[in-house]
């Protein structure tokens, strides 16, 4: 039976079960643990959000870390159905609107970040407390989830793989004994389907729970292809997820959770700023069919034993990857062949994390071992033009080069860590971290050179290299309860990524020489609010990141014609993020955050050739303001007339200054300052089982470009825009 069939049997089976139980009387859901009220007496205070940031549940307020968390009512105000739909939401965190693939997200946090997908990311994914290794297919679609929390800064003392920005967690909701079924079929233009579908409940009473999660999403392309003759940039993606709950004793908690997803969305069609006739920006010429096939699986196994009151063993294994056969994109999105790329990746990773995490009143700690093993596979036949000239009707040899690399990066990755707090009085606590960290990277490659037909033709290189990478990361801080509703915090951490090898290497010298490690020492202080008998929340943060070895591309004398994966960057970066929750009146909440930075390389030698440096320059993806605000308003039932039910308005704008994607900062590197601005009517029936909203998404239909690449030499040029102007209407049923 195939995925996409099964999809639609698991769906029918969901649909046949609301109806069955429709006629009964629907059991109230419990309240999610991420909201619980902070004062019971005050009707219109902002809302508790309880956070796992640090491996126990702590309230928000009362977390020293610079931390973004969103509730299940916010995400479904704002109608956030994936990580996507996160960008611009919070300070200083870019998320690409636009990547070379649905599935594929890459991102950048405090100015750091890693734009290109194969390369490993500076910001660690985790989903349910597993580490996504790659960014390819971390791009994550949400469904039932109880919280998401984004930690800015290094976070390694806490956490399993080693992250010198920050991370990205993802918690869905664990089943439990009380049934619940719900299905949500949403319509909308440009031919978008999406379906979620959860059933959820009890197998063995108080012993054995499970839930079954579905997604569909599909849409038709937003941009044309005279090319091709058909529309590009489609979206076509099934998800599902599986859950057994297993809890025998009040002590011990088992938990097996299997993910799938099957991607058939085309890669991205990009915009050419040359184009045949009058520009438009949503026209590709590309010649290249925008296949890509993309299967990816992953179990996990977590383990919670309550040795006693006052410590808990975790355990969480887990064993994954993704096939990605075939990938194919145009590199260049004009009809000539400029610089196209055929492609197979498959990446396979087991992790093992144990945790040992104790609350002894005044003294809490966790600490950890963890384990990664990974094997990346890539096939890349590549297709570039040499030079900048018109393409010739006979595409010769001479004037391209056509090569297939071939290579497997297997990494062992070991790292003991922890992190414990002492009180020493009822408003001052210290808090100290130290993390090991020992990476092996085996880089093994078989290089090719291929003719137009994609036939060997003879070899370029083959080899193998291996190199240990090992760092020792602190972290200090001390934090202050000036008042039960003031708290200030003071930290200092080092972050670390690990080096490796140029998975993009052309010559026998570079493919074996390894890049260093990357490394950043981040000083921190904030402030945590709560204001106006709670009404409102407002969070303050102010950071100093100083890298030292940043991993760039750069060109090196010693090779000249190629470009270089190494450490010639420095970088430091500064700024201050503010977020701010009002409860203005009961029936009218808002939101608002702002983030400023600034963020340069020191030093960046031969950036864009010998000679050409980047001293000074911006990073990039950096823009130096971004700003956000959102807003939901209960309208009063006198104002529905004969509309029964209730209705609730949602509205949440996102603006960012302009940013760069080059570090040579030329105009043509520029994407302009940009507002978006998103919004929900949600209208909730009498009956509290049946809701509709209609959704709409970048209401002023903003045109600007988003990211763009320009590379002289080859006479590539060319743009990503968002989205157009779309909306959805979504049937939702809950029992």
């Amino acid at each position: 039976m195939s995925l996409h069939s099964t999809s639609l049997y698991f769906l029918a089976g969901v649909s046949a079960l609301a109806l069955t139980t429709a006629a009964q009387a629907a059991t109230p859901a419990a309240p999610a643990p991420a909201l619980v009220g902070v004062d019971a007496d005050a009707a219109i205070a902002v809302e508790q959000v309880v956070v796992t940031a640090e491996r126990r549940a702590t309230d928000l307020q009362k977390t020293a870390i610079a931390i973004t968390a969103f509730s299940p009512q916010v995400l479904a105000d704002r109608k956030i159905d994936n990580i996507r739909d996160l960008s611009g939401q919070i300070p200083n965190f870019s998320i690409s609107r636009v990547t070379i693939s649905h599935t594929t997200q890459t991102y950048a946090l405090r100015g750091v970040g890693e734009s290109d997908p194969i390369q490993e990311p500076v910001l660690a994914v985790y989903v349910d407390d597993v580490y996504i290794p790659r960014q390819i297919g971390s791009m994550i679609e949400f469904n039932d989830l109880e919280r998401i929390e984004v930690l800015r800064g290094p976070q390694g003392t806490l956490y399993g793989r080693n992250s010198s920005a920050g991370a990205l967690r993802v918690i869905t909701r664990d089943p439990g004994d009380a049934f619940r079924a719900k299905a949500d079929v949403g319509l909308g233009n440009y031919g978008a389907v999406d379906v979620r579908a959860l059933i959820e409940g009890p197998l063995v009473a108080g012993k054995l729970a499970g839930s079954l999660s579905y997604i569909h999403h599909e849409r038709d392309g937003v941009t044309f292809d005279p090319t091709l003759n058909h529309d590009v940039n489609r979206i076509k993606l099934d998800a599902y997820r599986a859950k057994l709950r297993w809890t025998p004793t009040d002590r011990l908690d088992v938990q097996l959770t299997v993910n799938a997803t099957r991607d058939r969305s085309d890669t991205r069609s990009y915009v050419p700023v040359v184009q045949p006739t009058l520009f438009r920006n949503d026209r590709s010429y590309s010649e290249v069919e925008p296949k890509q096939d993309l299967d990816q699986i992953s179990g996990a196994l977590r383990v919670q034993y309550e040795i006693n009151d006052h410590l808990k063993l975790k355990s969480i294994s887990s064993y994954g990857g993704f096939n990605l056969n075939p990938v194919a994109y145009d590199n260049d999105g004009q009809a000539a062949l400029i610089q196209k790329n055929l492609i197979h990746y498959n990446d396979q990773y087991a992790t093992q994390e144990l945790q040992l995490n104790g609350d002894y009143g005044k003294l809490t700690f966790t600490s950890g071992l963890f384990y990664l093993h990974e094997r990346f596979f890539v096939q890349r036949d590549g297709y570039s033009r040499r030079n900048a000239l018109p393409t010739d009707p006979v595409v010769t040899p001479g004037n391209y080069n056509f090569a297939r690399a071939h290579n497997i990066t297997n990494t062992d990755a070991y790292a003991i860590f922890g992190e414990a707090t002492y009180a020493l009085s009822d408003r001052l606590s210290l808090t100290g971290g130290l993390r090991w960290t020992n990476e092996e990277k085996q880089f093994t490659f078989d290089n090719q050179v291929l003719n137009l037909a994609g036939q060997v033709t003879g070899q370029s290189i083959a080899g193998q290299a291996n190199k240990i990478f090992s760092a020792v990361t602190p972290k200090l801080s001390a934090q202050f309860q000036w008042t039960p509703d003031v708290l200030q915090y003071v930290t200092y951490s080092k972050g670390f990524k690990s080096g490796g090898f140029d998975n993009r290497a052309t010559r026998l010298d570079l493919a074996s020489r390894p890049f260093a490690p990357e490394n950043v020492n981040t000083y921190e202080t904030g402030l945590k609010t709560q204001l106006f008998e709670h009404r409102a929340r407002v969070n303050l943060a102010v950071f100093y990141n100083d890298y030292k070895d940043l991993q760039v591309s750069y060109s090196d004398p010693a090779y000249p014609g190629n470009s270089v994966r190494g450490n010639a960057g420095k970088a430091h970066t500064y700024g201050v993020e503010l977020e701010s929750d009002v409860r203005v009146t009961e029936r009218l909440g808002v939101q608002a955050s702002a983030g400023y930075l600034f963020g340069v390389y020191d030093t960046y030698k031969n950036a864009g050739g010998l000679g050409v440096n980047a001293d000074g320059h911006r990073l990039l993806n950096s823009p130096r303001w971004s700003l956000s605000g959102g807003l939901t308003y209960d309208v009063p039932p006198k104002a529905l007339g004969s509309i029964p039910g209730s209705i609730r308005v949602g509205l949440n704008a996102q603006y960012q200054t302009k940013t760069y994607f080059s570090a040579l900062q030329r105009p043509q590197d520029e994407a302009p300052a940009q507002t978006f601005l998103n919004g929900t009517v949600t209208w909730q029936s009498p009956d509290p089982r049946w809701s509709l909203q209609l959704s709409g998404r970048n209401l002023l239909d903003t045109d600007e470009p988003v990211s763009v690449t320009y590379t002289p030499s080859t006479g590539v040029f060319y743009k990503n825009y968002p989205d157009p102007q779309t909306f959805l209407v979504t049937l939702k049923y809950a029992l």
